[in-house]
């Protein structure tokens, strides 16, 4: 600190030694200090959710340009009116994970030839259907696979593209062999029960999850 000029040098001595006199709260021996350390913000910054969706966009407008390519204008029909880029994100891996509905946009646009569309922000949906997975619960229960119904956390259905979803099963089960096999089970059984009424909108999956998040087991519906 830069003190005025004008001042006595005698009136500074006399406040320096005031000052060592008055005691430093908390400085005595043996007191313990504050870990400054600890007070650092520890969070990790939120991810940006819509250079995510812009990612996974132009992954799936680029597979789609791609099997246009391929297959002509004959893959369009496939790709959007039977939902084959919807079933192609499953198997994208961690390109289309962070949005799987941004994916898909970025493939139905790519295959049909449409201009780029970047999202401005995140395209995947997801709403929690309690009363959907008790009335599957309940169908469960007449069968069986009635032991299966207590692995069931959540039902959610997962919103891609306009009224297209998926509907994922979350599970206590681990990715050990015998849990894969159940898991596969459980998507059968719900594939049988769901019988093509697919409501407003189509679902075009049913995605079984572990306890991780991990994907076990995936059906068509």
């Amino acid at each position: 600190m830069h003190l005025p000029r004008h001042r006595p040098r005698l009136a500074i001595a006399a406040t320096m030694l005031a000052v060592l006199a008055i005691p430093a709260c908390g400085s005595e021996p043996g007191s313990p200090q504050p870990d400054k350390s600890s007070q650092r913000p520890t969070q990790a910054p939120a991810k940006d959710k819509k250079k995510d969706a812009q990612d996974a966009y132009t992954a799936g407008y680029n597979r789609g340009r791609a099997v246009r390519d391929a297959g002509g204008k004959g893959s369009s029909v496939r790709e959007v009116v039977w939902g084959g880029c919807t079933r192609r994100a499953l198997s994208a891996g961690q390109e289309a994970e962070a949005d799987r509905g941004a994916w898909v946009s970025g493939c139905l646009d790519g295959v049909s030839e449409n201009a780029k569309h970047l999202p401005s922000g995140q395209v995947t949906k997801h709403s929690n259907n309690k009363d959907l997975l008790e009335r599957f619960k309940a169908r469960l229960s007449g069968t069986d696979n009635r032991p299966t119904t207590g692995h069931v956390d959540r039902l959610t259905l997962v919103e891609l593209h306009h009224s297209d979803y998926d509907i994922e099963l979350t599970t206590d089960y681990s990715s050990t062999g015998d849990d894969r096999s159940a898991a596969t089970g459980l998507a059968q059984s719900f594939a049988k029960w769901w019988e093509g009424d697919d409501g407003d909108g189509t679902a075009w999956n049913v995605v079984v999850r572990g306890a991780d998040g991990e994907k076990l087991a995936v059906r068509n519906l």
